[in-house]
């Protein structure tokens, strides 16, 4: 374990340039190497980034998006418990909505997209790094992406052959096992494989039905082909398989926090795979890029209840924890998607004072599925002791996009220490909706959307240790269809528009210590929220002004004698300034976007192989609304959790002891608005996790 390495990189701002991730090692533990540094000529790229590297995700036990929140200022998720449905990511108050809407940030596997917002959920693992990008990134990868960009960089093949195995064994007998290798193949091609396998018992009490058990597969294999002359290739495919149980959606302020009281046998199956091949080929004057990709998403299905009873029929009458009026409902959703995109960029490198990249970007995607909602009624409503019957709601929506894209960005030295920036880039959107409710077609609308975003950056570089920078930036993101709506009025919501503005200072006041400070501020039009119509039906409406300000500090000291010191935080007022559709939600805060959000990391790593740190996440107040805007008691208190790890390396073999929220504190991840009643007046949450010891052991070859 290089617990040195991944405290200096765990919280690092540094400046990426357009490819780098292919080339840059990441592992370096060298702060002046690895440090804050101003853009250079021919860095394409509009913002600076976070890398957390291997051993950093390995020693914080980053696992998932959601294992990120802290680790990077205003970087959040809120969990939905169903691994790659319904998670919001937001960054900087930018995002997306549960399930329909365009996502405001973008999640890519080494450059290639993956799909929308249905892959936030899924596991991280056999990953050389992430990158974390704020704000808007039109031109350092194809897909838009007005509120920020997350990279997974996968393991790459060097000159040898290396291989590693890992397992891990940890409460609620929570097991993972890891595979991994990669090498040359002869003098043109080499290949890097990953497999994971993942299972667990859950920690939910739920002593009549399914716990929130999972069992998953992952797999990840790539070709790589150099033929010479500037010309490299790369083909691969992955795919990911999980069978969980029930979602750890529970009622608040009970005595068993994590308690669930069903007889419904609640579970989702999802499966994700992805194929892609990647070409780069070098000119005299710079490098050309194609970029193509499938993407599939299939959920068969997701089974919910709804009201979180404890029925042991359909046609009795309710046991005595009956706590809504509807008696009983239940959910159950089938649901595909599948996605293409093709990208090509040109990136022109020679020229000593400019350089320029223009690119552009076509996908197609399609998202189908059927739900199908069971309401028990009682016969006699107005006797709730009555018996009851139930009646299958079904709901079938097919959601078409056809996007098509083009982007500039250019790069221009204008002194010997500043750098000036422009990107501009142009979206146009073809959408189109067909809902049938019960049989009758409710829905069959089109409608094309067009959207311009632009940046302007520039930066100033003192000396090596000092720079400064501005960013405006001026990004769209394309309305659309609400798909479980059957009101004419609550159909189609509008664009989002983002003006944003950013100062940063970048120091380096000494070899072992650097500083980053920046602060933002979004001014938003039409932002895109959901909210619920008639009985269990959600819509997307757009709230006619927003502001969303914040600051941002990463700091990293290297104190000498193995010792390392990491701080993170990150702060972010938003509040809604004017909403039309609601104004009952004017002066309030966004719903999914915390108040603030600290991150610090402590370690020290002996030169016998010992190494051992502590740490600890707060993640600050969260507000959620309903329809009404008026709730009061729908809100995630702040809350902390502390971690720890030690860890001992031998020869090739490294052991790793790891607790994760080590005091067992009881927090939710989100809340759930929609499903509130007038018995029910609390909305439900899904539950973080307990304490959880485990112990890790890997072997590399």
């Amino acid at each position: 374990m290089k617990l040195k390495t991944a405290l200096s990189l765990s919280l690092m701002p540094v400046t990426l340039i357009l490819g780098q991730a292919d080339k840059t090692n990441v592992d370096t533990p060298i702060l002046d190497e690895i440090g804050i540094k101003g853009n250079q000529l021919g860095e394409l790229d509009l913002s600076r980034a976070t890398i957390l590297n291997q051993d950093t995700l390995e020693s914080r036990q980053v696992n998932s998006l959601e294992d990120l929140n802290g680790l990077s200022p205003n970087l959040h998720l809120s969990g939905n418990g169903i691994k790659s449905f319904g998670d919001v990511l937001t960054m900087r108050g930018i995002g997306n909505t549960q399930f329909f809407g365009s996502p405001g940030v973008q999640m890519y596997t080494d450059g290639v997209p993956q799909g929308n917002v249905f892959s936030y959920g899924s596991d991280l693992y056999d990953l050389e790094a992430i990158e974390v990008l704020k704000g808007p990134q039109g031109s350092r990868f194809g897909k838009l992406a007005p509120g920020g960009a997350i990279n997974l960089v996968t393991k790459k093949p060097g000159e040898t052959q290396t291989s590693k195995v890992s397992a891990s064994y940890a409460t609620f007998n929570t097991q993972k096992y890891n595979i991994s290798s990669s090498g040359p193949m002869d003098e043109q091609f080499s290949y890097s494989l990953g497999i994971q396998r993942a299972l667990s018992d859950g920690f939910l009490n739920n002593p009549s039905g399914r716990d929130n058990n999972f069992e998953t597969w992952n797999g990840r294999l790539s070709f790589h082909w150099d033929g010479g002359s500037g010309t490299k290739a790369t083909l691969g495919a992955s795919f990911t398989s999980h069978e969980l149980g029930a979602q750890p959606l529970v009622l608040r302020n009970q005595a068993d926090f994590y308690a669930r009281s069903t007889n419904f046998d609640e579970f989702s199956t999802i499966d994700q795979n992805q194929q892609f091949l990647r070409i780069q080929h070098e000119l005299d004057s710079g490098e050309l890029i194609l970029i193509t990709n499938r993407n599939n998403w299939d959920m068969n299905p997701n089974r919910l209840d709804i009201d979180l009873t404890n029925q042991t029929s359909l046609y009795t009458s309710p046991g005595p924890d009956f706590v809504n009026p509807l008696h009983h409902m239940t959910s159950t959703i089938v649901q595909n998607q599948e996605n293409w995109s093709q990208e090509v960029r040109y990136t022109n490198k020679n020229s000593e004072i400019y350089s320029w990249s223009i690119g552009a970007f076509y996908e197609n995607s399609e998202v189908d599925g059927t739900a199908t909602r069971f309401v028990g009624v009682p016969f006699d409503p107005s006797d709730p002791l009555t018996p009851y019957f139930g009646m299958p709601i079904p709901t079938t929506y097919l959601l078409k996009n056809e996007n098509i894209a083009g982007f500039f960005h250019a790069d221009s030295k204008i002194s010997e220490s500043d750098l000036f920036s422009l990107l501009l880039r142009h979206d146009h959107f073809e959408k189109s909706l067909n809902r049938t409710n019960m049989g009758a077609q409710t829905h069959n609308k089109s409608k094309n959307f067009s959207n311009t975003s632009g940046n302007i950056k520039w930066t100033r570089n003192i000396n090596k240790s000092t720079s400064y920078g501005l960013v405006f930036g001026y990004a769209e993101k394309p309305g659309g269809f609400s798909a479980f709506t059957g009101t004419a009025d609550q159909e189609v919501y509008s664009d989002e528009s983002i003006v944003s503005y950013e100062a940063f200072v970048d120091l380096n006041p000494s070899e072992s210590w650097e500083l980053r400070v920046g602060a933002f501020l979004n001014d938003v039009k039409d932002y895109q929220f959901e909210l619920n119509g008639a009985g269990m039906d959600y819509y997307l409406e757009n709230a006619d002004e927003v502001s969303i300000y914040g600051l941002e500090v990463d700091s990293i000291w290297n104190l000498g004698g193995g010792w390392s010191f990491g701080a993170s935080y990150g702060l972010t007022e938003s509040e809604f300034k004017k909403v039309t559709a609601l104004p009952a939600l004017v002066g309030k805060h966004l719903p999914f976007v915390p108040d603030h959000s600290l991150s610090l990391v402590l370690g020290h790593e002996l030169d016998n192989g010992l190494s051992y740190q502590i740490g600890g996440r707060t993640t600050g107040k969260t507000h959620f609304w309903d329809n009404t805007g008026s709730n009061t008691n729908d809100v995630i208190d702040s809350y902390t959790l502390l971690e720890a790890q030690i860890g001992y390396a031998f020869n090739d073999w490294n052991f790793n002891l790891f607790g994760t929220n080590l005091t067992n504190e009881e927090y939710y991840t989100s809340l759930v608005s929609n499903l509130k009643s007038p018995v029910i007046t609390d909305a439900p949450g899904i539950t973080g996790s307990p304490r959880v010891i485990g112990l890790s052991i890997s072997k590399e070859f």
